[in-house]
Parts: structure tokens; C-alpha cells; sequence
């Protein structure tokens, strides 16, 4: 079963909103703030987490654990490694 994410792969991350906006009885975040990174390891016992080399702009690159099912990832580049090769 081939996964989603693949080593390599070029991705990016909402982590906030710059500008958020009144509707209604609540509030929405109008302006992303989205971290990039490249994809280092993908999970064998849940192909749906993955670590990336983040780059934060004017800080130091992180390893972080991401989850599909709690963080909204987007893939922007393919050209990862298949099956270890």
C-alpha cells in the first residue's frame, strides 16, 4: 500500500492566522500563517503521521510531528523517496 506522504515531499502547515474577522458570535481567521518543510520520515504504524525539517522564517530549522488527522498538512512538491529507494 503506497501512502500519502513520501520523504522529500515539500509540505506546508496552518499554524494561525495573522487577521481574524468578526461573524456573527464568533471569530475567523481571514489571513493564513502556514510553516513549510520537507518530509524526513514517515510513520510504518500510521502512514498519516510524518517528521519535518520545518523552516520557521528568522529562527533556527525544528523537527516536528505532524498528523493528518490534527494538523492540515499540504503536499506543494512531490519528489520523495518510494519504498526506501
Amino acid at each position: 500500500m503506497d501512502g500519502k506522504y513520501h520523504k522529500g515531499d515539500y509540505v506546508r502547515w496552518l499554524t494561525g492566522h495573522s487577521v481574524y474577522e468578526a461573524h456573527e458570535d464568533k471569530l475567523v481567521g481571514a489571513d493564513p500563517i502556514y510553516t513549510y518543510g520537507i518530509v524526513m520520515e514517515v510513520s510504518k504504524v500510521d502512514p498519516d503521521a510524518i517528521i519535518v525539517h520545518a523552516t520557521v522564517p528568522n529562527k533556527i530549522g525544528r523537527l516536528v510531528i505532524l498528523s493528518d488527522v490534527s494538523d492540515d498538512i499540504e503536499i506543494l512538491s512531490t519528489g520523495g523517496i518510494k519504498n526506501g529507494q
